[in-house]
């Protein structure tokens, strides 16, 4: 009896035994299947197709078809990258537009967008045959972007590795020149003049606007949202000397206007109860630097309080000074393009404008143009 208990308790040890095992087996392999699913999902965020810029902020994608094979495709890729508009205003948007002929979402790669210029990446798409975004810049600039079909990048400000194909394009944000005149700079008190800004385009299609501020009060004298030209009448009762300057900008009532692409020269308008005047003379258009510039009053400053002084009105800074006679020459030295200069009759000064001012010049530009 003792022997028959002895095998029956043995058998029933092995058979908890074999349970056991198998439990721990199915155990085991439930725990394997959870950790792989857990795994797999882990590797499965979604990309956006916005723009990235600077950092990888995110894992990258898993890649391959509904059953997580990856293919390599023996057909050759082929790529093109096309923008909606490459002339535009400064902060007007353009679409970029990346197409293959085949999906990358069963593929190892990926379609970018980088731009070239900026160093960043502004689209990177997981899956299907098109990639998009949208760019824009608030000041001129031109940006070149190219589109890959290439593995994920390694770095956001490099392109990438394992390239398929390419493909290039460009966007411009142009710019746009202004210039202010004004028809009378010494006037009598009350007396009446007319600023007018120049642009060298039609602003009609910008979203910015042209502006003319009087810079000595910080008040706005007119807006236009049209055409090439914008002009502002001024007066003042009692003596003084007004700065004016013209942007293309925001419409704005800042001081200055805020999103400026473009400045004007400055010009300067004098009203007095005096009798003085001043004009200055020199070369509108040079090959060579420096150049000859001479102011003339209408009267001997001699015997005079006050000094004809000239001025370079771009960097503010006095160029010349003279104490006695009519005339007062300088010799200015110039940058290319467009140089500014105005002579005053005032007090012995060095700012811009000098103080106690009697009459303005007109503004004289010279240009220094490059040897043909």
């Amino acid at each position: 009896m003792k022997l028959k208990y002895y095998q029956h308790g043995m058998r029933r040890t092995l058979n908890t035994v074999r349970i056991l095992l198998a439990s721990a087996l199915l155990s085991s392999f439930s725990l394997a299947a959870v950790s792989a699913t857990s795994v797999s999902n882990a590797t499965k965020p979604q990309v956006s197709t916005q723009a990235i810029h600077n950092t990888i902020s995110q894992e990258v994608p898993a890649k391959g078809d509904a059953h997580g094979n990856v293919v390599h495709p023996d057909t050759t890729w082929t790529l093109s990258l096309a923008a909606s508009s490459n002339n535009l205003w400064p902060t007007q948007s353009s679409t970029l537009t990346a197409t293959t002929n085949m999906n990358v979402g069963p593929t190892p790669y990926y379609i970018e967008i980088f731009d070239n210029t900026a160093h960043n990446y502004v689209a990177i798409c997981a899956t299907g045959t098109s990639c998009t975004a949208t760019v824009t810049q608030p000041q001129p600039t031109t940006h070149s972007y190219i589109a890959y079909v290439a593995y994920y990048p390694s770095s956001m400000s490099t392109p990438p590795t394992g390239i398929q194909a390419s493909a290039s394009a460009y966007v411009l944000w142009h710019g746009v020149n202004i210039t202010l005149a004004v028809n009378y700079s010494t006037l009598p008190l009350n007396g009446v003049a007319t600023l007018t800004s120049t642009t060298s385009q039609d602003i009609s299609t910008a979203p910015q606007w042209t502006e003319i501020y009087d810079a000595t009060t910080g008040t706005r004298l007119n807006d236009c949202g049209f055409g090439t030209t914008c002009s502002a009448t001024i007066s003042e009762a009692a003596a003084t000397t007004h700065k004016f300057v013209a942007y293309v900008s925001n419409l704005s009532t800042l001081n200055p206007p805020t999103g400026i692409i473009a400045t004007s020269n400055a010009v300067f308008t004098t009203w007095t109860s005096g009798n003085y005047r001043v004009s200055l003379t020199g070369p509108t258009t040079t090959y060579g630097s420096p150049v000859t510039l001479t102011a003339t009053s209408n009267v001997n400053v001699g015997p005079t309080p006050y000094y004809i002084e000239i001025y370079n009105v771009d960097t503010g800074a006095r160029i010349a000074v003279c104490g006695t006679g009519t005339t007062c020459s300088a010799s200015a030295s110039l940058h290319y393009g467009a140089n500014h200069f105005e002579a005053f009759i005032s007090s012995y000064s060095t700012v811009l404008p000098p103080s106690g001012t009697q009459a303005t010049s007109n503004e004289l530009t010279t240009f220094l143009r490059i040897i043909p």
